[in-house]
């Protein structure tokens, strides 16, 4: 009989070997969360979303899109003509990390002035 792992270990990000550190990784690198943000409103084409996302290369773009789909958070939908037009969409699972992003837009909304405070506090100690 297999010993299953409790979900509590498989998905722990502080264990080297945890599979759900490389998801971890990958949604809290600079581009992904933003990129899924620009799909909130709907499918988009690849220029679409690289003149949503303001500072992204296209090979950058290229790169973190194929990892999002690898992932399972958006889709890539190939429509057959010349050239093929390609647009990306959110998944369910991209929808509920959008879910989860939205707690944390309003929590940097709420405390933005308060963290804007603290570092002018630290910067003038720094300084002094």
């Amino acid at each position: 009989m297999e010993v299953s792992t409790p979900a509590s270990e498989y998905a722990n990000p502080m264990q080297s070997n945890c599979p759900g550190r490389h998801l971890f990784e990958l949604i809290t690198s600079r581009w992904p969360l933003l990129i899924l943000w620009s799909l909130k409103s709907g499918t988009k084409r690849f220029f679409e979303i690289r003149n949503e996302v303001e500072g992204i290369s296209e090979r950058v773009l290229s790169e973190v899109l194929k990892k999002l789909c690898r992932h399972g958070l958006i889709d890539r939908h190939v429509e057959p003509s010349i050239p093929p037009k390609v647009s990306y969409s959110l998944t369910k699972s991209g929808e509920g990390l959008l879910a989860v992003m939205e707690g944390l837009t309003g929590w940097i909304a709420k405390e933005l002035e308060t963290v804007e405070r603290a570092k002018a506090r630290y910067d003038a100690r720094a300084q002094a």
